[in-house]
């Protein structure tokens, strides 16, 4: 899975010719893409490949659940420990003011978990 991080122009225009749709008249709340919810077997392996090797911040440990950071970046790495479960990739985590927004398990459209988060 990928993630793909907005960008905007240094100068803060618009690409020449677009103009964007207008937008709903009483829109509810915004979804927050958090970022990849992982697991892995141990501290020592999301250490080496989410701070070592891809440089990401140790920014809170709560749970057994380590989150990583990038300072140019809002999206965030949370990684479960457990050594007895296969690693890789769990949900997509998300925050809402909204009621439920998504279905539990596997979306039927997309197939990726999303999760709410509290974070």
């Amino acid at each position: 899975m990928q993630f793909a991080e907005p960008g905007s122009p240094a100068s803060g225009e618009r690409p020449p010719g677009w103009q964007a749709p207008p937008g709903p008249a009483h829109p509810p709340p915004p979804v927050t893409i958090l970022g990849l919810r992982l697991r892995a077997r141990s501290r020592e392996r999301a250490d080496t490949q989410w701070g070592a090797i891809i440089q990401g911040l140790h920014a809170a440990d709560a749970d057994g659940v380590l989150v990583y950071r990038w300072p140019s970046s809002f999206l965030r790495i949370a990684v479960e420990i457990d050594p007895d479960r296969e690693e890789g990739p769990i949900a997509i985590d998300y925050a809402s003011a909204r009621g439920a927004v998504l279905p539990d398990g596997p979306h039927p459209m997309l197939g990726a978990v999303f999760r709410r988060s509290i974070d």
